[in-house]
């Protein structure tokens, strides 16, 4: 067996790179140099919280919005290798769980946001700014989001607002929505606008029952 650990911010840029990739906004912060990788090893481990907390508010003290308003940051993990939707819909909301809670001590929820992720206005926040996240694997239905080992997206509410303020958003939005019909072979019935319905519905890519509890809950203050 391979000691070699594989190199994962290659293969991101290899996905995203595809012609037919939908996400005109990734393309364009991977032609920027703006996609940030890290690499983990396990989405399932919580001994990498604290480290990846620390790349999150970098993440957060660097950004400088004329720069880097399509710029995402990106958790890639080595494991687990093999699983489904399910599996990865629920080690997703276990890492949010255990981030937020260690967030929770020094950081506010952003209030600009709701903090229920069953409320229209939900969106994810830690180091006191929303984010907007977009899970990956191996497994997932949708090919826009499958990619080769789990992943998570994170990209700040702030750069969805700043592009609405340049007129850029919605066309951006409903572009990226007509490619990725096209590239997955049908519409994508997950999507919605903000305000409209919980965007926790999309974290995972896993379509939901129409009962679904969120396992996620905020710490009380």
């Amino acid at each position: 067996m391979s000691l070699l650990k594989p190199n994962l911010s290659a293969q991101l840029s290899e996905f995203i790179a595809q012609p037919a990739f939908p996400c005109a906004g990734a393309k364009t912060a991977l032609t920027k140099d703006q996609v940030h990788v890290k690499q983990y090893d396990d989405l399932s481990c919580e001994m990498n919280n604290i480290d990846m907390l620390s790349d999150i508010y970098d993440f957060i003290h660097q950004f400088n919005m004329e720069k880097d308003i399509y710029s995402s940051l990106v958790f890639t993990f080595e494991l687990p290798d093999v699983l489904n939707e399910t599996v990865f819909d629920k080690l997703l909301w276990r890492k949010l769980q255990q981030l937020h809670e260690i967030d929770a001590c020094i950081n506010d929820w952003d209030e600009n946001v709701a903090d229920d992720p069953h409320h229209p206005n939900f969106s994810f926040s830690l180091g006191g700014c929303a984010f907007f996240i977009i899970g990956l694997h191996p497994a997932a239905s949708r090919k826009s989001r499958r990619f080769s080992r789990p992943a998570l997206v994170f990209n700040l509410h702030a750069q969805f607002e700043a592009l609405k303020e340049q007129g850029k958003f919605t066309p951006l939005r409903d572009h990226i929505r007509e490619q990725d019909a096209i590239f997955c072979g049908s519409e994508n019935t997950l999507l919605d606008n903000h305000g409209e319905s919980s965007e926790a519905l999309q974290y995972s890519g896993k379509q939901q029952p129409k009962n679904w509890q969120c396992p996620f809950h905020a710490a009380s203050n």
